[in-house]
């Protein structure tokens, strides 16, 4: 049976309780990351409030992660013609 994981984090000043299956280490990453950028955003654009800086985060995350799942589509096409070009040719 596979077992979930509750932790509690802080965020940005705040805790969250987040539960899931992945090891607890995984969601404190999760928050250390999050909070890196918070505050990244924050040194580098002192006149946004909390709230808008954790929008511009969350705008900054989604952003990669839609970038690196295209990448990640598109190498997988290309192995999968390497793959074909490799059977054609025996």
């Amino acid at each position: 049976m596979i077992k979930t994981n509750t932790v509690t984090v802080q965020v940005a000043g705040k805790s969250y309780q987040l539960t899931g299956f992945d090891e607890k280490e995984h969601f404190t990453l999760l928050a250390d990351v999050v909070n890196r950028r918070i505050s990244e955003t924050a040194s580098q654009n002192p006149s946004l409030n909390a709230e808008a800086c954790a929008v511009a985060v969350c705008l900054s995350l989604a952003d990669e992660l839609i970038k690196a799942q295209a990448l990640a589509a598109r190498l997988r096409r290309q192995l999968d013609e390497i793959k074909k070009d490799s059977l054609d040719e025996t």
